[in-house]
């Protein structure tokens, strides 16, 4: 067979072919140009961090608000993971599921594992009626898994005084985050 020859739209025998080169160009730069009008894909805890806190969110506002001098902390995190909640206050007591109550007052209120009942998303909390003022560290520890092992998200949620403050993140399994969050409690004003 001789050189192929386009006609009316089909190649036939004398067309020519366009040279390897310049279609590796084109066919370089379509794939360019389609790269840099693509979203890059959102790694799955990450997404799985912001559904979590968007239920955090309406969870917190579909209950009645504490006094303003209570300070709560959430984790919130899937049913297929166990993470654990601490909370370490200025007296660098840490609030955990083996250290409840502290002696500024902390208690683990809500502490969930594997097997624990329920369905859906999970949140732990420490609650502190009367909080000592200063800084405050929470931490993230990633155990187990309940099933198969991955990294997880979760949403953090800190309430003092009427004001809810969040935060996302993510910890691999047999992961602890020393310092997830901080924040400040300020001292009480002078009378």
């Amino acid at each position: 067979m001789g050189a192929r020859r386009a006609i009316g739209g089909r190649y036939g025998p004398g067309a020519r072919r366009s040279p390897p080169r310049r279609l590796a160009a084109v066919v370089g730069a379509l794939a360019a140009l389609l790269a840099s009008c693509a979203t890059p894909a959102v790694a799955p805890e990450v997404a799985e961090a912001a559904h979590l806190r968007t239920w955090l969110e309406r969870t917190l506002a579909e209950r009645a608000r504490p006094a303003p001098e209570v300070l709560r902390v959430y984790l919130a995190f899937g049913e297929d993971v166990d993470l654990d909640l601490y909370v370490t206050d200025p007296l660098q007591e840490t609030v955990y599921f083996a250290n409840s109550p502290s002696r500024a007052g902390g208690r683990l209120e809500a502490d969930l594992h594997c097997g624990s009942p329920g369905s859906g998303p999970r949140a732990e909390k420490v609650r502190f009626a009367e909080p000592p003022p200063g800084r405050y560290r929470v931490s993230v520890d990633h155990p187990r898994s309940c099933g198969r092992p991955r990294t997880a998200g979760y949403a953090l949620a800190v309430e003092r005084g009427g004001q809810l403050t969040f935060h996302t993140g993510s910890v691999r399994p047999a992961e602890f985050q020393l310092v997830a969050f901080e924040f400040e409690v300020p001292a009480p004003a002078a009378p």
